[in-house]
């Protein structure tokens, strides 16, 4: 069957492969299996529309073993980082100066041995694709991505009798409002949306730099907080750790401090607007450029506002000559070099492609594609307000009351907002002991440094114990 694209050099046949593995890992030795297989979706006339390729990692002598489900965000990225930095056996090996090489290495910190992995790539990403551009709609939108999936993760349960595994979604980025709808379209209710009742239990839920606040309209905090609150604690980390390691002051004192100053300090003003005295928003936009590293002149000229994150990013380090990630605010660019949003050179492309694919034994003519843009300028974002993406949060934590969240930050990402995950995690309802926020020294990807890659990993395994 082709495979409707532009410069297409696939057709598409059903995968499967299977490989046998060993790991040592810190307890011990521990023998795997690597299972790549496709998980088709049929239209009513019984013709293939799409595919959803999984990539697990499982060990076969306990049935009734944990088993993690991971998807990424974008909404058109691969779980390829997840797999390669943090949770695969086989990790992208780097240099000692934190480089990325075209190799890879097992890890002996992978948590296989107390629970098995499985990454979801949805369609459109990885291995998956869309068969029948007619049926975009049933995919590439909010709802039909969250059911595709839900039905996805059904379908590897029933596949591999794993009806008795305890069971945890992890989600990053967008992934994380995947998540929430996936719970969502696993609830009983019968009177709306998935009538089929799934029904599915859960025991634990990771969100990874959440962005349950997106709004397809270009939006990334809530509506009830400015830009600048949300994102306030991060330019002070990022501020921090350019210009003030000698201050005295923790990376950690710093941040509280930021935060403290936006409840007592800048909302009283925001709340005034026009009405807030000239001397008083001169004061602030001073204490700003304190906090922040950026000109207390642009805070006086736009009255306390932040125009975009970008600003910051071109700002902060300035005399430096350069500027900051978006991903990871602890990296720098000079600023006589184009910036790339997605870096220089594909190593995760390289990988999944080459090293790893033929130690997975998986032998195709698809490309394994990282990032799709395309799907994320076909996607429909319709419905996000009834339910809200906290809503399915919430609802999974009511109808599952031993469900576990565990919501993971990192001070350094630009990209979903830390200050904003405060906000809307303190303003939910959800039920406080069922919910676990911690906050890492990390980019958006929490586990880009050695040191939060530990302390994350760590967490996670005290969830699953």
């Amino acid at each position: 069957m082709n495979i409707p694209a532009l410069y297409n050099t696939e057709q598409w046949t059903k995968m499967r492969a299977d490989a046998e593995h060993r790991i040592q890992l810190a307890s011990g030795e521990k023998a795997f299996r690597s299972i790549a297989e496709d998980r088709v979706f049929y239209g009513e006339d019984g013709r293939a529309e799409a595919v959803i390729n999984t990539i697990a990692y499982v060990c076969d002598e306990e049935k009734d073993r944990p088993v993690m489900f991971f998807w990424n965000g974008g909404p058109g990225s691969a779980t390829s980082m997840l797999q390669l930095e943090c949770f695969g056996p086989y990790q992208m090996a780097r240099d000692a100066e934190g480089r990325p090489l075209g190799e890879l290495m097992e890890d002996s910190a992978c948590i296989l041995d107390i629970c098995d992995l499985v990454f979801v790539d949805p369609v459109g990403v990885g291995f998956s694709r869309l068969l029948d551009p007619a049926a975009s709609e049933r995919y590439w939108s909010l709802m039909g991505d969250a059911r595709s999936n839900a039905f996805a993760v059904l379908d590897w349960i029933r596949t591999h009798r794993r009806w008795n595994s305890p069971l945890y979604l992890c989600g990053e980025s967008y992934g994380t409002i995947r998540v929430s709808r996936i719970l969502e379209e696993f609830g009983r209710n019968p009177m709306e949306g998935n009538r089929m009742m799934l029904g599915l239990n859960v025991a634990g839920v990771i969100l990874i730099g959440v962005a349950l606040s997106v709004d397809g309209k270009g939006g990334i905090v809530d509506p009830h907080i400015d830009l600048l609150t949300g994102t306030l604690p991060t330019m002070a980390a990022v501020h921090w750790y350019h210009n003030e390691k000698d201050s005295g002051v923790s990376e950690e004192d710093f941040v509280e401090e930021a935060w403290r100053f936006a409840a007592q300090e800048l909302q009283p003003a925001l709340f005034l607007g026009d009405a807030c005295p000239q001397e008083e928003i001169e004061r602030l936009a001073n204490r700003l450029h304190e906090l922040t590293g950026m000109e207390a002149a642009y805070f006086v000229r736009n009255r306390l506002k932040l125009n975009s994150a970008e600003d910051f990013m071109l700002q902060v380090t300035a005399a430096k000559g350069s500027r900051v990630d978006l991903y990871d605010a602890r990296k720098e660019i000079s600023l006589t070099k184009t910036y790339n949003l997605v870096g220089d050179g594909n190593v995760p492309l390289v990988l999944m492609n080459g090293a790893l694919a033929e130690k997975l034994g998986i032998g195709t003519d698809r490309q394994y594609y990282t990032g799709n843009i395309n799907v994320n300028d076909a996607w429909n974002y319709d419905g996000l307000e009834h339910p809200t993406n906290m809503d399915c949060l919430r609802n999974a934590m009511n109808r599952m009351p031993g469900m576990k969240v565990l919501v993971a930050s990192g001070r350094y990402d630009l990209c979903t907002l830390l200050g904003n995950t405060r906000y809307i995690f303190s303003h939910a309802g959800l039920p406080q002991e069922q919910l676990t926020l911690r906050e890492y020294s990390g980019g958006h990807g929490v586990y880009s440094s050695a040191e939060s890659k530990a302390e994350f990993l760590a967490d996670v395994r005290a969830m699953i114990r």
